[in-house]
């Protein structure tokens, strides 16, 4: 009936976001559930990290075949697909298995986290509008974060009393309502959707995966990760061969052409290098700090989650072209101050200030830096193209993410660095990173969007 039109399309709201919500169990659910997942398996204790980034490896070489998948399957079923696979792989690794089979459950939680982002973005632009998109993405940080709590709280209560099973409590609080709602509400695919290449999605698994084996064997064995890294140029030179005038290319070198999307995924790229190792560079100077508990580091970390939401929702709103750019440059000098903060003993007083100073401008760039870029790369994407630009995104940030701590952590030693000073050096070198990708920063955003009639209302496709 349409006067019911309005309430559907918030319930298909409500839906989406929740479902962004779902995406921390494989990362921050997973490192709840990582204990009982050690002492089940009885795994070397060095094996800890492999686990937890092999979900990044999924969402790296999964970003382009799943964008091609949920423009072949429409976002609606793409989304709900993603959720569905999300809802049986996170408690799949509660699971006593090898480590082989592990190792590939966490791929497929990556692989099925890169569809439910390019379905679940694709569904926003089509629910909010070109006008509104922002606020639709900023609504979306602020759903990761409730989600983030949820599991915190969910999470805590359950896995005393049902051990590892109890990884079930809140996925099914964080799934299961936007399947319902996704079911009742989403409005369906109803344009025409592109034939899905095959043998495109192999050749990019190939290549990308070479090309990743080769970033990563380049610090420990040279002369084999130069020769993974012919391998994988000889194979991407194969795949953009055979993507060459396709009309929908899976490699998307229509939207690569693009200026407005080239400069965003550069800034995406190198943004998450910085972000990333920030994140691992701030773990020395917190737990040095005279005062400050070994648990309320995680209160801290939070904090900066809580900061970054909120900067997002604001950047999400505004739609402002320059967002982007000032973040970054905020989190550039948030980190700065970070790194002149004493080391360990008797500057505690002096450190503090410049510590919450610091703190507080990080978090608030990086919220307005992730959104800001996501809006400006969807606005320089045609619609029917829009997946493609979500696994882009998708692909860059995984690799920034992967890469940051894989070789920011590498160069201090460069500078013969001290354990009293290799902290401070770390923060520095991730604040020039961000002070890159602030320079890197440009917007996709075309001026005629943010003059359109009706910017302050959603979307009225009929649902």
């Amino acid at each position: 009936m349409p006067e019911r039109k309005p309430e559907r399309r918030v319930l298909a709201i409500i839906a989406v976001l929740t479902g962004f919500g779902v995406t921390v169990l494989p990362t921050t659910g997973m490192a709840f559930l990582m204990p009982w997942v050690m002492q089940q398996g009885a795994y070397p204790v060095a094996t800890a990290a492999v686990i937890q980034t092999a979900h990044t490896y999924g969402l790296i070489l999964g970003a382009l075949p799943m964008a091609a998948l949920a423009a072949r399957l429409g976002a609606r079923r793409g989304f709900l697909a993603a959720l569905l696979a999300l809802t049986g792989l996170v408690p799949a690794a509660a699971l006593p298995l090898d480590l082989v089979p592990l190792l590939g459950l966490r791929l497929a939680q990556g692989i099925a986290t890169a569809l439910l982002v390019c379905g679940g973005w694709s569904l926003l632009r089509r629910l909010f509008g070109e006008a509104r998109l922002g606020l639709g993405l900023g609504l979306g940080e602020v759903a990761v974060l409730l989600a983030l709590l949820l599991l915190q709280m969910s999470a805590g209560f359950a896995l005393p009393w049902f051990g590892s099973l109890g990884i079930l409590v809140p996925t099914l609080l964080l799934a299961g309502p936007s399947l319902i709602l996704g079911l009742l509400a989403l409005p369906k695919d109803d344009a025409p959707r592109p034939r899905f290449d095959g043998l495109g999605a192999v050749l990019s698994v190939l290549c990308v995966g070479l090309l990743l084996a080769a970033a990563v064997l380049a610090l420990i064995r040279p002369v084999m990760a130069l020769l993974v890294l012919n391998l994988g140029l000889m194979g991407l030179g194969l795949w953009i061969w055979q993507q060459w005038r396709r009309p929908a290319p899976l490699l998307p070198l229509d939207l690569l052409a693009r200026p407005q999307a080239a400069w965003p995924l550069a800034a995406a790229l190198v943004g998450n290098v910085a972000l990333t190792a920030a994140d691992t560079a701030l773990m020395p100077p917190l737990n040095a700090l005279d005062g400050l508990l070994q648990d309320s580091v995680g209160v801290v970390f939070l904090g900066l989650a809580a900061l970054s939401a909120g900067a997002g929702f604001t950047a999400g709103r505004s739609g402002a072209p320059r967002l982007p750019r000032i973040g970054m440059g905020l989190a550039a000098a948030g980190l700065a101050a970070l790194a002149v903060v004493p080391p360990e003993g008797g500057e505690t007083a002096r450190a503090w200030p410049i510590l919450a100073l610091g703190l507080l401008a990080f978090g608030i760039g990086r919220g307005l830096f992730v959104v800001g870029n996501v809006l400006a790369l969807l606005r320089a994407a045609p619609p029917e193209r829009n997946a493609a630009a979500a696994g882009l995104f998708v692909l860059a940030g995984g690799l920034g993410t992967l890469l940051g701590p894989l070789y920011l952590v590498q160069l201090p030693a460069l500078f013969n660095a001290t354990k009293a000073n290799s902290s401070g050096l770390w923060l520095g070198l991730t604040a020039g990173a961000a002070l890159v990708a602030a320079l890197l920063s440009r917007s996709g955003t075309d001026p005629s969007v943010d003059a359109a009639p009706g910017g302050g209302r959603l979307s009225r496709e009929p649902v």
